[in-house]
């Protein structure tokens, strides 16, 4: 079962229990329940993480740069996005610091827990084990509460449990999504021990470090079962991207509610094929660039949106976290005078140069050939050319026809024989890049090309020497 449809199965307290609702809405993390989906496209996030470049932190498309930001947090969410980062030192607690967490704050016996890391192998909870825990503790919590012998210390206690369990459940399954997709990492209980204070760290920024992390470990080759998916990265590309991933919209959404409770995905295929070759040939007018527009007056935009640094979930998840890339039309319009902005564009296919060939080299390697000489020349020349002027390669032609116009300028008037050895020696001169340059493309294909032709050719011709019995 996937995280999304594991939240939304949960069962929760009946709404008048204001115990336990007065907790978790002062926890901030309370709109989380509002979006989870039951059914992941899983073909739609692959196709995108492969697009992810984890020197830039961003997804490279074929219409520019984007990148998932706090700004999309704060409005698919709800969460906080200020306040402190979560700080915890690697991935995990100990074993023993587990034991005392579980029994502290959990009411989970230190012999039980220990039996669950040995099956978890390691201080994790699998989240069928942390939802008897959380059901465990409520019944108790509503027995006690009925119980006039009871102490109101133990209530407390077992209150605090629930919804500590309840919480842990909670951001395990959308925020903090491991690789395994079974199990929630003990260390994130730190930050719930105080229950009046769980709203002051900042959520959604460590959720973010986290997502990009294992977009960072995705975009490797070889890299296997990823994980890492949540609801945000779902939700995120159905905002931006209309064209892609089927879904409806929920009829009862408000603008209230979170923008990811909107949507209502379907069912679609897990292969990223489809979504592949619909990237490649995506156009700009098919992305919808500020999507919150009218969220505004629920969600306002925060400054903080504009942090370009480092964002953390802990000391071994530490990302870059850069809007400019996402904002660059707003700041643009905003705070770009036309002084600064130069000269424009004639055509689309007009950039920086080197940027055609950078991008060609780091992005999606599939680049489908654009249509109607626009770009003038395809991607792949583009690469050829400024990587031999990047290595200080002549230009041949430029060589040759400047030569020849100096040659024929000498011969159209009064040669003296002096003249002309000066000539000779000057053009003798000025072919020399022209026979370097030719020498070592030639030894370049030699090594790589040619040795594997003249192995070929060796092997075929062994091959008929001996014969196909083996004999000579």
């Amino acid at each position: 079962m996937n995280p999304g449809k594991r939240i939304n199965s949960l069962d929760k307290p009946e709404t008048d229990k204001a115990w336990f609702w007065d907790r978790v809405e002062a926890s901030g993390l309370r709109p989380l329940l509002k979006t989870n989906y039951n059914h992941v496209g899983s073909g739609l996030l692959t196709a995108f993480t492969e697009r992810w470049q984890p020197e830039t932190g961003t997804f490279h498309l074929p219409i520019g740069e984007m990148t998932i930001t706090l700004d999309d947090v704060s409005c698919l969410l709800h969460i906080p996005i200020t306040g402190k980062m979560l700080n915890h030192a690697g991935t995990s607690c100990t074993m023993e610091e587990g034991q005392d967490m579980c029994e502290e704050l959990l009411y989970f016996s230190r012999e039980d827990a220990q039996e669950e890391f040995d099956k978890m192998k390691g201080a994790h909870v699998s989240f069928a084990k942390l939802l008897e825990i959380y059901h465990d503790n409520l019944n108790l919590a509503l027995e006690a509460e009925n119980n006039e012998d009871e102490e109101a210390e133990t209530v407390e206690f077992l209150r605090d449990c629930t919804v500590r369990a309840f919480l842990l459940y909670l951001i395990g399954g959308i925020l903090f999504t491991n690789k395994s997709v079974q199990y929630v990492d003990l260390i994130f209980l730190t930050y719930l021990q105080d229950i009046p204070v769980i709203n002051t760290w900042n959520w959604g920024a460590s959720g973010l470090a986290y997502m990009y992390n294992y977009l960072d470990r995705a975009s490797r080759r070889r890299c296997g079962n990823h994980g890492g998916y949540n609801c945000m990265f779902q939700a995120w590309s159905f905002a931006h991207f209309k064209r892609y991933g089927q879904r409806f919209l929920d009829e009862n959404y408000t603008n209230e509610d979170p923008v990811g409770a909107k949507y209502y995905p379907l069912k679609i295929g897990k292969w990223p094929y489809e979504t592949r070759t619909s990237l490649d040939r995506m156009e700009v007018d098919e992305v919808t660039f500020c999507p919150y527009e009218d969220h505004r007056q629920t969600r306002p935009f925060q400054d903080i949106s504009w942090y370009s640094g480092w964002i953390m979930c802990g000391s071994a998840m530490i990302c870059p976290h850069l809007p400019e890339h996402a904002f660059d039309d707003y700041l643009t319009e905003n705070y770009v005078t036309e002084e600064m902005r130069g000269p424009r564009s004639e055509h689309g296919y007009e950039t920086e140069p080197g940027y055609i060939a950078w991008f060609y080299r780091v992005s999606h390697p599939k680049i489908w050939q654009p249509v109607g000489g626009n770009p003038p020349r395809p991607a792949n020349v583009e690469v050829m050319i400024e990587e031999d002027n990047a290595n200080k390669k002549c230009d041949v032609f430029e060589i040759c026809k400047t030569v020849r116009e100096e040659v024929r300028e000498k011969l159209d008037s009064e040669l003296t024989l002096e003249a002309a050895r000066q000539l000779l020696e000057k053009v003798y001169n000025d072919l020399e890049p022209v026979v370097t340059y030719s020498f070592h493309r030639k030894r370049k294909r030699d090594s790589s090309d040619g040795k594997k032709k003249k192995n070929k050719k060796k092997s075929k011709t062994r091959g008929e020497e001996v014969g196909p019995s083996g004999q000579g």
